[in-house]
């Protein structure tokens, strides 16, 4: 019972080590959670799936700097603005926040939205099936 419950920990944990090896894997989502990790300027994973529906993020600040996460649509006309699905508050180093949301099939942009932080590479995708 106790190595089941770590289950999802392990299977994060090696989700973020393999992210940050050359070509960003996709990584599927637990439990219909998906927990990122926010640094200078990375959102690990990179690239994560999920199924639609309602979903729950998890995101850590483990940099030195504030920084946030957004989920966007990406327009498909580059004049546009992007509809923000949700946001998690400015994240002070070692905060966490949670945020819960409810989405469609899509490819959708996470992002940083501090400041020039997306133009610096905080950026990801998500995957929704």
């Amino acid at each position: 019972m106790l190595r089941a419950a770590r289950l999802p920990g392990v299977l994060l944990a090696a989700a973020v080590a393999l992210a940050g090896c050359g070509q960003a894997a996709v990584v599927p989502v637990v439990n219909r959670t998906i927990g990122l990790r926010l640094d200078e300027y990375r959102i690990l994973p990179k690239r994560v799936s999920a199924p639609a529906g309602h979903l729950r993020l998890i995101a850590r600040n483990t940099g030195i700097l504030t920084h946030n996460v957004a989920v966007e649509t990406i327009p498909s006309d580059p004049t546009a603005q992007p509809v923000v699905i949700v946001r998690t508050a400015t994240l002070q180093p070692g905060a966490r926040d949670v945020q819960s949301f409810t989405i469609k099939p899509g490819t959708y942009k996470l992002v940083c939205t501090l400041a020039n932080h997306d133009d610096l590479g905080m950026t990801g995708r998500l995957i929704v099936k």
